[in-house]
């Protein structure tokens, strides 16, 4: 049953904790683009009232080129951000099957636990590897 074909339907193997883990790796990455974003917005800001501030006329061409360059940097900024998502939530995605996994694969080995149970063991790039010694040994103690 543990070994059941993977399709899109069951691409999540605990969607409860998995979609909550890579929710909270979307906010972290909305909080800090956002206060990316943030920081480019203020430098434009500033760069333009330092050109007020020295007289820069309002309409002068520099403030064109200005907004053009931030134009350009807000492009790049999305391209990047929805590059950065889609890689984040790639990650999250892995690293919430490397933890779900190995507690899955345990409560189905436990669920059917005899003493004539095989070894439990967990994916080599899995976490919590020390799981599958500690399994085993209570599985030695059940015998």
């Amino acid at each position: 049953m543990a070994d059941q074909a993977r399709s899109l339907k069951n691409l999540f193997i605990d969607p409860k904790f998995q979609l909550r883990l890579m929710s909270y790796f979307a906010v972290l990455f909305f909080i800090t683009t956002i206060c990316l974003y943030s920081t480019t917005y203020l430098f434009f800001w500033t760069m333009k009232s330092k050109a007020l501030n020295v007289g820069i006329p309002d309409g002068h061409i520099y403030y064109q080129f200005i907004l053009n360059q931030k134009h350009d940097l807000d492009m790049l900024f999305i391209g990047l951000a929805v590059f950065n998502f889609i890689l984040l939530l790639s990650v999250g995605f892995l690293i919430s099957h490397r933890i779900a996994g190995p507690l899955f694969k345990m409560r189905i080995y436990l669920q059917n636990l005899t003493p004539l149970s095989n070894e439990f063991q967990t994916r080599e790039k899995d976490f919590f590897q020390d799981l599958a010694k500690e399994v085993n040994t209570l599985k030695d103690k059940v015998k």
